[in-house]
């Protein structure tokens, strides 16, 4: 379990966080690759013991989640058995919670009785070892009017160092950070940003070509699979775990499709190869190898590096548009910042960040 953060954090303090999240949203990513990094700065700054977040598509169904400090087998659960056991009556999770109707923070502050004997709450809450939830709904523009494309659980355990549960300054605190949430699904124009990569470890499954079901998978593919958090696929704390035999219907492939998907972390990009056999007169492949490897978005460290510069909160923002890959000449457009001043600060930033100039500073925040 987290430590709760020191109550002695500074104003400055509490500023770089309020703009850590919002430079992690405006990034262009959605929600699922800033997950880790979004929940750590919701915990901090509103004080919890750990973060959940869930994101849901443009049609508000669920597409993952990322939980801090869930046992393997609290998540194996939600992943695979959320139909059988968590949904009904008092069942108040991420699809009841993603619902319009009510207020968008704060409704399990204070829930029924019936809440408390869920499943919800004791094969997945209480099993973390929480007992206090604070949530909130976050609403993004759709086609048909505003639609639930993230809900965010807060938890503390009962006795933990707060001292007691959620209440009224933390919910404004935390529906004060839906606003930057919510920019997390604005969308980018195209090319905007530098949208590099820093590829991990690549991992690999091979499926039987007629069946399509799994006959061999690495140890790095069955981590990359664990930390993706995909519904269907709970493998967790299962070191020797064997893939399901349902695990390409999971992914949505067809033979000989590709796929980049968003996970926790940044992308999991999937690629597919057929193997043909051994025999020359054999007109279709004996089996199909899947190559999977996570892929960091660059546009995260670089929010990073830019708040461990002593800047101010402004030079900050000037400073990320050169590590995103902007032009000098968009500083004022972009900040309001005039060309006198933009100068001076510039001056400050290249200073602190031991850069000669604009195309320096960029390429040393990405590096």
């Amino acid at each position: 379990m987290h430590s709760p953060p020191s109550p002695a954090t500074t104003i400055a303090a509490r500023q770089r966080l309020w703009q850590e999240l919002d430079m992690l949203c405006r990034l262009g990513l959605g929600l699922a690759p800033v997950a880790p990094d979004v929940c750590a700065v919701l915990r901090a700054l509103v004080g919890a013991d750990a973060v959940a977040l869930f994101w849901l598509d443009e049609q508000g169904l669920p597409e993952g989640f990322f939980h801090e400090d869930s046992p393997a087998s609290v998540q194996n659960l939600f992943l695979n058995e959320f139909q059988r056991l968590f949904v009904g009556a008092h069942e108040i999770n991420v699809l009841a919670l993603a619902q319009p109707q009510g207020p968008r923070v704060g409704r399990l502050l204070a829930p029924d009785a019936g809440y408390f004997r869920s499943n919800t709450y004791n094969l997945l809450v209480r099993a973390s070892g929480h007992r206090h939830t604070l949530d909130l709904r976050v609403e993004a523009p759709g086609p048909a009017g505003p639609v639930t494309r993230a809900v965010v659980a807060l938890f503390r355990a009962q006795g933990s160092g707060f001292g007691s549960g959620f209440g009224a300054a933390e919910a404004a605190l935390l529906e004060r950070a839906g606003a930057s949430l919510q920019r997390a699904f604005a969308r980018m124009p195209a090319g905007s940003l530098d949208s590099r990569h820093d590829a991990g470890a690549a991992g690999h499954v091979l499926l039987d070509a007629g069946s399509l079901r799994p006959v061999l998978a690495d140890a790095t593919a069955l981590q990359l699979l664990r930390g993706a958090n995909l519904r269907g696929l709970g493998l967790r704390g299962e070191a020797g775990a064997a893939l399901p035999a349902h695990f390409f219907g999971q992914l949505g492939l067809q033979p000989g499709q590709s796929a980049r998907i968003a996970v926790p972390h940044g992308v999991l990009d999937i690629r597919m190869h057929p193997l043909h056999p051994v025999a020359a007169d054999a007109g279709q492949p004996g089996q199909w190898l899947l190559t999977l490897q996570l892929q960091r978005p660059r546009q995260i460290d670089v929010v990073r590096r830019v708040l461990a510069l002593p800047l101010s909160p402004l030079q900050r923002e000037i400073a990320l548009l050169a590590g995103l890959g902007h032009a000098r000449g968009d500083c004022s457009g972009l900040t309001g910042v005039g060309a006198a001043a933009l100068k001076k600060h510039l001056r400050t930033i290249l200073e602190a960040a031991g850069a000669s100039d604009w195309e320096a500073l960029g390429h040393g925040l990405r590096r």
